[in-house]
Formats: C-alpha cells, structure tokens, sequence
C-alpha cells in the first residue's frame, strides 16, 4: 500500500525551482486528510495522506492515501482559475473497514487565489477486485459457495472531490 505511494512520489521529477508549493486539506470519496502539491506553469502532482471519515468520525485504524497528477487545459497556467484533467491513484474504494486501490481519469476546475487555491473534481475509474477473506471476517469465507458469492470483481467507481490549499 505504502509502497505505491513512496513509488509514485520518487518518480515525480525534482524541480529545479517550484513554482508553487501547495499545503492543504482535501476530500476525496469519504477520505480527509493533507494535500500536498507542487505545481509547475502546466503541471501539478499531489499525494494526500489521508484518514476514512463518516458520521462514526475518523477510522485512525487504517491510513490510507491518493496521489496523482493534474495538467491545464486550453494551454493554460495553473497558476490561473480554470479546468484541468489529470490521472489518480490510491485507495478510490470509499469504505471504512478495507483498502480498495484504484486508477482514474480525473476532470476538474480550480480557483486561484494569490495565497489559495479551492479544487472541485470528479473522476471515473476502475478498482481492484479482493478475495471474500481480504475484506471479511475469515468465518464468513468458510465454504467454497461464500467466497465465490463474496468476492469483489473490479469495478468501476466515480471519485468526487473537494481541496482547498495556502500556496507559497
């Protein structure tokens, strides 16, 4: 899980001097937690470490995470309000008790303020299949029948999210 994430962020490229540093919080699909982001004039990749939240509150069980990468659209700056589309990674699953990692396409727009900046997106993409025992109790994964009736096959999933960020 930990290892995609260290993955993706060593393969980022290494600025040779940002254009903006970004620290904020985000949601994304019943995930909270930190957004951090550095974004070139067309460009931004972000990793959000982040926690399951619902109406039961924080699951501080489980750290989950999400990164990806945005590019402006229309030849735009990023340091300007407007669309972008970019691709995702991490836990798109959306549920409290296991890890569901997933990939999608994300569309979205930003306003961009001298020291903030607010995203609204959505995506689609596709989440892994689990074994009945990866997400539930072994005693319900007993038979042959229950696992093949409780399997998860991939699946598709459409991420809605929200961020607001201080920029440097």
């Amino acid at each position: 899980m930990h290892r995609w994430l260290l993955s993706f962020l060593m393969l980022m490229p290494l600025p040779a001097a940002a254009d903006d540093l970004l620290l904020g919080l985000g949601y994304l699909n019943g995930l909270a937690g930190l957004n951090l982001e550095w974004a070139t004039e067309h460009n931004s990749f972000y990793a959000m470490p982040a926690l399951y939240l619902d109406s039961g509150g924080l699951d501080t069980d489980e750290p989950r995470w999400v990164a990806g990468w945005r590019h402006k659209m229309e030849r735009g700056l990023m340091s300007e309000n407007g669309f972008y589309t970019g691709l995702m990674a991490g836990d798109l699953g959306g549920e409290r008790h296991y890890e569901r990692l997933g990939v999608g396409v994300e569309l979205g727009h930003q306003w961009v303020k001298p020291y903030s900046r607010w995203t609204v997106s959505a995506a689609v993409g596709a989440i892994e299949a689990l074994d009945c025992d990866e997400y539930k109790a072994a005693f319900r994964c007993d038979s042959e029948e229950e696992r093949d009736n409780n399997d998860l096959d991939v699946e598709p999933v459409v991420v809605l999210g929200i961020s607001f960020s201080l920029r440097r």
